[in-house]
């Protein structure tokens, strides 16, 4: 559940990015690190109330899918904070308000929720949100009202420092009293996963720098500025999770009740805020570098861009040193080595173009790692034993880090897929882009089963997940381009085939590495043959869509090839799979298919907040956009209340040949559909948007509307068929949902967007509650996930029935 609330705060981080990238100046990097802050208090507000309470439970589901919402509208308000824009209402009164109902939210549950004695003092936590809050609305209405002669957005940006202030200031000023740490594994494992967000943030920065059209040609210099780029987020991220952010948790076990909560708010609350300010300063500078890559883009990167991101790297090493000072009481010397060639080396920086600067702070993080792993060699040991035990336990309880870094590039891969079929917005346009995300299926699908059994946390182990990393984000640069030449730009075709080669080549060497003592090395590579079939058509492919001036009739051949590569792959995949795989983990495995399709809800989320952006904000566009994410929760929880559990402990209990066949069959083979229902549902949610938020353009979009029901149609099918092959049974109840929907499509062909859009979340959200009414006793018999599903297996102990 909180997952899916953080899904939202991906797309608000990136609105922050794109509201400093419209007002590049320092007024408004001001503006974007305040909408930053006020963010993190949002996010940290539902981090203790998840901390104390189980949101996933009772009244707390339905209560928590408004507030996503309403995170998402405050994610839309974002742009125009500031600046409000002519033709709908008013933007700086939107973004406070939703603020100020979610951060209310969080503390009347929150005072609800808590036992008497703890009570009375967190009811003085509502004295600082009570003067932030009329400070916020203060500046959101002041400046209307002023003189012509004062500058009002002076006054605005002062009165929301100073409620900003007000905020932080008076939450550290009433101490600790008003709240506990419940769970230390849940605390520090979600402020991990808020890094990951903001890593992430970082990398869809990277992928989008010459925005979502996917028309600009992809050039040597667009590759090497993004290999560079990632780099730069990688060892970010390295240095991290190699010794960081556990030693932050060990820290806090070690600690006696009464000093923890003081401890997690220094460490977390307020240390992370700096690297989470770093990371978003970062994906900006990161951002203005790759869109001056190209000689008529040069001059967007001046002295203010070089310094932003030379700047947000030497805010976050800064915040990483203080909070492993804070923790562990010792300092890491290659972050300080760092932090000083930063900032010598700022001088040569400004005067270097986009692509050198980048290369130079990549050189400069690089070097960290490298000081750590030879004459820093001695004190990162002592450092890493300071964070051992944890660390140990999230690499070998479930998903690991270095997967939800790939994860991150997989939530980048699947927003270009949705840019492909906007690019080439026709029933040919679409069959390309499932094409794409098919063979990006087969790719994940089988580096999950390699990270099943490898759980590894060596160096060489990590460079090869980088490396997997960096093909996956060349392959979704080139992805709008997967079928045709751009001129001046690189074979998009090739690009994207030759990186899956080397992804399918590199699975096939961890594979024989990891069965060289169970398989004869000749018997895997016979059973490799439909793979290598599917690879060499997929060459045939590329080389006919990389003519300039291909004949009309070589895009059926093209279409063909593409069809029987995906054939061949998964055909012969699915004869091998059971004569290979192992699944040594039920858990690792189950929850890494949970996440993907929180993933792809979640690029679901940024396709309807991208539709939106931009316009001016009316009625019906928050109508549009309350209505959209009911629909996303009622899929969401189609998945998660009571399938997802039940298919985890049958996997659990299945001996090793069964777990193998059903892990093949319900996951590997029949999620793949429901993702193709979400990603049909984002371009439909985003047409539709579209639509809604445009009342000056077209009043219809066919293709948009009919790829809206389909993605719910099919994604239920293959629900209704997931569940069918882990339990053999149908649930009549869902079924005649499905056909009711399609029989809907062409009945509201007719109705405005909006209300089609309405009446087919009203449909799926009344079978699914009906649905999830008869299967009440056997949520009761199950036992309820945890609040994170994906590193730690933590429960609050306060929940909410």
């Amino acid at each position: 559940m909180e997952l899916f609330l953080d899904l939202v705060f991906v797309y608000a981080f990136l609105s922050v990015t794109d509201l400093m990238a419209e007002n590049f100046r320092i007024e408004g990097l001001f503006q974007g690190v305040l909408v930053v802050l006020l963010l993190w208090r949002c996010w940290s507000s539902y981090t203790l109330l998840g901390n104390v309470v189980r949101l996933d439970r009772g009244f707390m589901r339905p209560l928590i899918f408004g507030l996503a919402a309403t995170i998402l509208l405050i994610g839309i308000a974002t742009p125009v904070i500031f600046t409000d824009r002519p033709g709908g209402l008013f933007g700086p009164m939107i973004f406070v308000v939703a603020f100020l109902l979610a951060q209310s939210s969080a503390l009347l549950i929150l005072t609800y929720t808590v036992s008497d004695r703890t009570r009375r003092p967190l009811l003085r936590a509502w004295l600082p949100f009570s003067g932030g809050a009329i400070l916020l609305l203060s500046g959101a209405l002041l400046p209307r009202h002023l003189p012509s002669d004062v500058d009002g957005g002076s006054v605005q940006l002062a009165l929301f420092f100073a409620a900003t202030a007000v905020d932080f200031i008076g939450v550290r000023a009433l101490g600790t009293g008003t709240w506990r740490i419940v769970s230390v594994p849940h605390w520090a494992e979600r402020h991990r996963l808020v890094m990951l967000i903001a890593l992430g943030e970082t990398i869809i920065s990277i992928g989008t720098s010459r925005g979502l059209i996917g028309d600009p040609p992809i050039t040597w210099s667009v590759i090497a500025g993004s290999a560079l780029s990632l780099v730069v987020v990688a060892v970010l991220w390295w240095r991290y999770f190699d010794i960081a952010g556990f030693a932050a948790e060990q820290a806090l076990e070690q600690r006696p009740a009464a000093t923890r909560s003081r401890l997690g708010r220094d460490a977390h609350t307020v240390l992370h805020v700096v690297m989470i300010v770093g990371l978003v300063l970062t994906a900006l500078g990161l951002k203005r570098a790759l869109s001056s890559v190209e000689p008529d883009t040069a001059h967007r990167w001046d002295l203010l861009s070089a310094l932003v991101l030379y700047g947000g790297v030497l805010v976050y090493l800064l915040g990483q040193v203080a909070l492993e000072r804070r923790t562990i009481r010792l300092l890491g010397r290659s972050p300080l080595l760092g932090i000083v060639l930063v900032t010598a080396l700022v001088p040569i920086a400004v005067r270097l173009p986009a692509v050198g600067a980048v290369g130079l702070l990549a050189a400069i993080l690089t070097s960290m790692v490298l000081a750590d792993l030879t004459v820093f060699r001695r004190r990162h040991h002592v450092l890493h034993r300071q964070a051992a035990q944890a660390a140990v336990r999230a690499a070998t309880s479930g998903v690991t880090p270095k997967e939800l870094f790939l994860d991150l590039v997989v939530v980048y891969t699947f927003i270009q897929v949705t840019v492909l079929m906007t690019r080439h917005p026709t029933g040919v346009g679409v069959v390309q882009a499932l094409a794409v995300l098919s063979v990006l299926w087969v790719a994940w699908s089988l580096y999950t089963q390699v990270g099943n059994v490898l759980r590894s946390e060596s160096i060489p182990v990590r460079l090869s997940a980088l490396l997997v990393v960096a093909l996956t984000l060349t392959i979704g640069i080139a992805i709008p381009q997967a079928f045709d030449v751009v001129p001046d730009g690189l074979p998009g075709p090739l690009i994207v085939v030759i990186c899956y080669i080397t992804l399918r080549m590199l699975h096939l060497t961890a594979l024989l590495v990891l069965s060289r003592d169970r398989i004869p090395r000749a018997q895997l590579l016979r059973a490799g043959v439909p793979n290598v079939a599917a690879l060499v058509l997929l060459v045939f492919a590329a080389l006919a869509s990389s003519r300039p001036h291909a004949p009309a009739g070589l895009s059926q051949l093209v279409a063909g090839l593409w069809l029987a590569a995906i054939v061949v792959d998964l055909a012969g995949g699915y004869l091998v799979v059971r004569r290979f795989w192992q699944v040594t983990s039920a858990k690792h495995w189950t929850d890494r298919y949970a996440l993907i399709i929180l993933i792809a809800l979640g690029e679901a989320v940024i396709s309807a907040g991208v539709a939106v952006f931009g316009r001016p904000i009316s009625w019906s566009v928050i109508v549009a956009v309350a209505t959209s994410m009911a629909l996303l929760a009622t899929l969401w929880w189609a998945y998660f209340d009571t399938d997802a559990i039940v298919a985890e402990h049958v996997m659990r209990d299945r001996a090793r040949n069964q777990r193998v066949a059903l892990a093949r069959d319900a996951y590997t083979y029949l999620h793949l559909p429901m993702i193709i229902g979400l990603m049909l549902l984002a371009f439909g949610l985003r047409r539709t948007l579209d639509v809604v938020s445009d009342p000056s353009g077209p009043a219809r979009d066919p293709l948009g509307y009919a790829l809206l029901f389909a993605g719910v149609v099919v994604y239920l099918l293959a629900n209704q068929a997931f569940w069918w092959r882990i339990q053999h049974e149908i649930r009549w109840v869902r079924a005649t949902g499905i056909l009711l929907v399609a029989i809907l499509a062409p009945a509201t062909n007719r109705l405005p967007p909006l209300w089609a859009l309405t009446i087919l979340t009203a449909v799926t959200a009344a079978v699914i509650m009906i649905d999830s009414r008869r299967a009440g006793e056997l949520r009761r018999r199950l036992h309820e996930p945890p609040p994170s599903t994906i590193l730690t297996d933590v429960r609050p102990v306060n929940p909410v029935r």
